[in-house]
Parts: structure tokens; C-alpha cells; sequence
């Protein structure tokens, strides 16, 4: 990240947070409901590419126009290529442990087949091209999430609090628990998940990484190609 530049006043982050967020939320929502209303695509197979597709190009659209309004760069989210190969590297290890992890441990022994989020996710696999359509999905999805979780909002959150280890924390909890939120429709099993390694997880490993994208793009995006891998496998 560039460490030359004067730093971002507190009321452009607190600008970006807000715009961003909004933004962000108007780019999921029409991402979802355009190929419904417009092209008749139902949210299975094809439907869940063509929606993986506009929600990374709606969310790229949107937060580029608040970060230029605001005055807020790519760079100062984090979105760099400094080190993009040893992050990605790093972010790759960490998606392989914790599917490891997951699927050899802890899914196992807490229900296995019968879990909410393992049930959520199945469903939508089924159908023709389902498979495909949720790892293009599981991909683009997971890149427009970290521009927005990592990238706007933790950075944001740590710009409009203030510098010092407990500011941070907070900000990381607030990050872990709205990524948790926003993944309501896997279940109690899901959210506890997803809060621990979609919210903390990776908002730890973005911190660690200097405040850079690609090891938590890397993460996010590795782990939901390999459960999804191991769910048509296993499940």
C-alpha cells in the first residue's frame, strides 16, 4: 500500500463508508434481480454465473464512482500489487487449511449431510449447470465481497475510528459480524462459519498482510471453489 501519501481525513473515510455501503447494497440488490426481472433467469445453474458476473461488475461500477467522489483510491482500500504473488500464495494456503479443516473435522462432527448451510448449499447445486454456475458465482461473488467487506469497510472502520489495537478490534468485530449477517440463508451452522472465516479470518489476514486485498481474495475465493468441490464430492 502506499505509505507516501498524506493520510485520508477522518470524514472521507466516514463518506466512504456511507456511500460505499449504500452502493454496495443497491449493486448486490440489482445484481440479483435483474437477470430475474429482465432476462427471466431463474437463480440456478446459468442464473447463479450471469449473477456472479454483474454482481463483480456492479460492485466494481459503484464503489468506483463513491471512491472517486469521495476522493478515496483503489490503493487506499488496499487494492495493490505490491507482493500479489507471495499474498495470493499465502491467501491459497490459508482457503486449503481451512477446507481441511472443515470438511474433515468439523463438518463431520456437527452434522454432516444434515447441517443448514451443507442443506443451503446443495439446493442450490442442483439442476443443469448448477455446479458450474455456483463456482463462477463462488468466484466473482467472493471478489466483489472483499472489495467491499476488507477493501470499504475495514479500512473504512479503521479510518473513521482511529488508529490503536482496540479501535482496530472493534473494527474487525464489526466487519466479522455483518459478513455473518449477510449469510443469514445458510443457517446458525453457516453464520457461525462464515463469521469466523469470512468475517475474522480474513479480516486478520488482510491486517497481517499490510492492509492489502489479494491474500483475503485469494482466501475467499480458494475456499468457496474448494467446498464446492467437496460438497459435489462428498454430498
Amino acid at each position: 500500500m502506499d505509505t507516501t501519501s498524506p493520510p485520508i481525513p477522518r470524514g472521507r473515510w466516514i463518506a466512504a463508508l456511507v456511500a460505499g455501503t449504500l452502493a454496495w447494497v443497491l449493486a448486490i440488490a440489482a445484481a440479483f434481480i435483474l437477470p430475474q426481472a429482465v432476462l427471466g433467469l431463474r437463480l440456478q445453474g446459468s442464473g447463479h454465473a450471469v449473477v456472479g458476473v454483474l454482481q463483480l461488475l456492479f460492485t466494481v461500477a459503484a464503489l468506483a464512482l463513491v471512491l472517486r467522489l469521495v476522493r478515496v483510491r483503489w490503493r487506499d482500500i488496499g487494492l495493490v500489487r505490491q507482493r500479489l504473488m507471495r499474498d495470493t500464495g499465502i491467501g491459497l494456503a490459508v482457503a486449503v487449511a481451512f477446507a481441511v479443516l472443515q470438511f474433515a473435522v468439523i463438518i463431520p462432527a456437527t452434522g454432516g449431510a444434515a447441517r443448514s448451510d451443507v442443506i443451503a448449499n446443495l439446493e442450490q447445486m442442483r439442476g443443469p449447470g448448477g455446479v458450474a454456475g455456483m463456482a463462477v458465482l463462488g468466484a466473482l461473488g467472493a471478489f466483489a465481497e472483499e472489495l467491499y467487506f476488507r477493501g470499504v469497510l475495514l479500512h473504512g472502520l479503521r479510518g473513521a475510528l482511529g488508529p490503536g489495537p482496540l479501535r482496530t478490534g472493534a473494527a474487525v468485530a464489526l466487519v466479522a459480524l455483518l459478513f455473518g449477517a449477510v449469510h443469514g440463508y445458510q443457517g446458525w451452522a453457516g453464520m457461525v462459519d462464515t463469521t469466523l472465516y469470512g468475517g475474522l479470518t480474513l479480516s486478520l489476514l488482510c491486517l497481517l498482510c499490510g492492509g492489502r486485498l489479494a491474500a483475503p481474495i485469494a482466501a475467499h475465493v480458494g475456499w468457496n471453489l474448494l467446498a464446492l468441490a467437496a460438497l459435489a464430492w462428498w454430498y
